[in-house]
């Protein structure tokens, strides 16, 4: 004698969940992701023959130190145009995403001169020229890190004698950051494929995201303080 299914199972379930239950997510996603590809190692922006990392940084440092001394128009303008001549020579969409973070200090540098400008309206030029320093300096180093990986940067301030434990600090922030960053984007996907519908403690689950990154950054610590240990770990730090 065959087996009849219950009725309910013949029953063809039509269930909608209701949107926006993931805007949140996503949008979290979208901002850690920004993060993270801005503070990501570079791979492929050095080029073969290119100025060494040290030559370059003290180039750079120069580079500043003139344009915050110097009050001359002049000099703002001729350092502007020889960086947009080199700017210039790079691929469209790389230019882009160097001149985001100038525009952003420089829009907010003017915004904040706005009421000094207002107050005083004889000191416009040298709030102007100032703007336009930051702007400039911003661009500067922006292409310093575009074309410099992180390693050489270590590499060159070690050249400079800095103390070995600075620049170990330096370093480890950075690839933890880097470390840490990955995990959360890996949790907040995971968190993402498990939400369906709307959820109206979607900050609680974020908070949960947040507790476990602490909770794994401070293991993360504490084994890399036992492997320091257990090497005799000196400050004679040289990096990658």
């Amino acid at each position: 004698m065959p087996l009849k299914l219950p009725d309910w199972m013949w029953e063809q379930e039509a269930y909608e969940p209701v949107g926006g239950g993931n805007r949140f997510i996503l949008q979290t996603l979208k901002s850690l992701g920004g993060v993270m590809a801005r503070i990501r190692f570079q791979e492929g922006h050095e080029k073969k023959h290119c100025l060494p990392a040290l030559v370059k940084l003290l180039l750079l440092l120069a580079l500043l130190i003139l344009l915050s001394v110097s009050r001359q128009p002049f000099v703002l303008l001729a350092l502007t145009a020889a960086v947009l001549l080199y700017l210039a020579t790079w691929p469209g969409k790389d230019i882009v995403s160097i001149l985001k973070a100038p525009v952003f200090a420089g829009a907010l540098a003017f915004i904040l001169f706005i009421p000094a400008m207002l107050l005083k309206p004889s000191g416009i030029g040298n709030q102007i020229l100032v703007t336009g320093k930051i702007v400039l300096s911003v661009l500067m180093v922006n292409l310093y890190h575009h074309t410099t990986q992180w390693n050489h940067v270590t590499q060159a301030l070690r050249r400079l004698h800095l103390p070995g434990i600075l620049i170990f600090t330096f370093d480890m922030t950075l690839k933890y950051i880097v470390l840490l960053g990955r995990l959360m984007e890996q949790l907040l996907t995971a968190l993402r494929l498990r939400s369906v519908g709307r959820s109206d403690r979607k900050y609680d689950s974020v908070g949960g995201v947040m507790g476990v990154t602490f909770l794994i950054s401070t293991e993360l610590s504490r084994e890399m303080a036992d492997a320091m240990r257990c090497r005799g770990f000196t400050d004679d730090y040289r990096g990658l």
